[in-house]
């Protein structure tokens, strides 16, 4: 084997170990996740962009399309541990490479469309980078359900079988990773002058993708207004909604990280611009510690936005709400104090009603940060008397990537 390749392999090798490492996560560092994806310069540039800030796993992404502006594919050929994966399953495979050869290149316009669409805000196709992919799977055996797991690795299987049938499709004509490099390593030669006039047309076709992708991803958010609220709940420390699906790019961190398992797949409650997007749901008991923050810091894309502890327990989820139609104590049944003993923050108390003769539960909203330990706890089945909804828009919501009317007041 000649050095090169065989130097290639050794460094490609190392990064899929180190990247399994990181996300199952079996190194010591609780961070390291964020790292396995945000070493994607795609991922890096884009999500910097659209999220105005640039953290320091992102500069490593930053740093390989330093490289790859100079060397032209370079993250693919020495680093990519997505490619090396599929470079296995191509060589199993039956390689039906007529089916696409004559393709045009997608990947380039897929990385053109997602970098337009960050400038707005909406990354639009960032959630098909392969290192975000690849994470996708390790989310799996940590999901509470068989369905939640299927989601988590319903992409990279997608990905795996295209490869098996039809060989390197996926990385020579798909792949906006790839599509990303090409563009950045060829910008010289995309230039249009008298001495190159082919590439007045290739610059023209650059520029109204561009515009296309500025123009959907505009779409994108204004969709994501109009859904607020049938918005599912979404982990602490989620951006607005309307930017939420666009830069999330479905990796599974926040669910794989996740302690008690609460955070899920979503199965289309926000539409198709949400699908696979993480959502909450309080279920077998559990709830949002307030001893935890690490899905906020594992997110590699900035969909959540680090929280520290402090922090993390005075931003508001969602609201509580109690419908007194269930409420064994309202409804008589039974003596019921378990969302009044459950909750961390003493947000909620039994009130006694002289006039009507009854007891029901009422939330102090200046103390309630939304952490579902009440819905958790409430011994109703199927609906529960007390549960988490998502915080409707109100004065200030529309501000900043996480809006200062998504935190409670500061404790005196």
């Amino acid at each position: 084997m000649p050095r090169r390749r065989l130097a290639r392999l050794i460094l490609r090798s190392g990064s899929l170990l180190v990247a399994v490492l990181a996300l199952w996560p079996a190194l010591p560092w609780e961070e390291s996740p964020r790292f396995a994806i945000g070493a994607s310069p795609l991922v890096a540039v884009s999500a910097g962009i659209a999220t105005r800030s640039l953290g320091l796993a992102a500069g490593l992404g930053v740093f390989f399309t330093l490289i790859c502006c100079l060397r032209r594919r370079w993250f693919c050929r020495y680093v990519c541990p997505t490619g090396l994966l599929l470079d296995g399953v191509a060589n199993m495979g039956p390689g039906w490479t007529r089916f696409w050869a004559a393709w045009p290149d997608i990947g380039r316009s897929l990385a053109l469309l997602t970098l337009a669409g960050a400038l707005v805000g909406y990354p639009l196709f960032l959630w098909l980078d392969p290192l975000a992919l690849l994470a996708g799977p390790f989310a799996a055996p940590g999901s509470s359900g068989f369905l939640s797991g299927l989601l988590a690795g319903l992409l990279m299987g997608i990905l795996i079988t295209l490869t098996f049938l039809f060989g390197t499709a996926w990385c020579t004509r798909l792949c906006p990773l790839g599509g990303f490099q090409d563009l950045i390593g060829g910008i010289a030669q995309n230039i249009p002058t008298p001495a190159r006039p082919h590439a007045r047309r290739r610059f023209l076709t650059a520029v109204t993708t561009a515009v296309g992708g500025v123009a959907l991803a505009l779409w994108g958010r204004r969709a994501g207004i109009a859904r607020v609220e049938a918005a599912p709940l979404r982990p602490p420390g989620a951006i607005t909604e309307d930017r939420f699906t666009g830069v999330c790019i479905r990796c599974g961190n926040c669910a794989n990280a996740c302690p008690p398992r609460i955070i899920h797949p979503d199965r289309g409650g926000a539409g198709i611009p949400g699908l696979l997007a993480p959502s909450l749901r309080f279920v077998n008991g559990a709830y949002c510690q307030p001893d935890c923050a690490i899905c906020t810091q594992v997110c590699p894309s900035g969909a959540l936005q680090p929280l520290s502890l402090p922090q993390k327990r005075r931003y508001i989820i969602g609201e509580a709400l109690v419908d007194t139609n269930y409420c064994l104590t309202t409804l008589g049944i039974k003596d019921c104090d378990a969302c009044v003993v459950t909750c961390p923050f003493e947000a909620v108390q039994l009130h006694w009603d002289e006039e009507m003769y009854v007891s029901y539960p009422v939330v102090e909203v200046m103390k309630c940060n939304g952490c579902g330990a009440c819905e958790a706890a409430c011994p109703t089945l199927e609906v529960k008397a007390i549960s988490i909804w998502p915080l409707l828009p109100g004065p200030g919501m529309d501000k900043g990537l996480i809006p200062s009317a998504r935190f409670l007041p500061e404790l005196s």
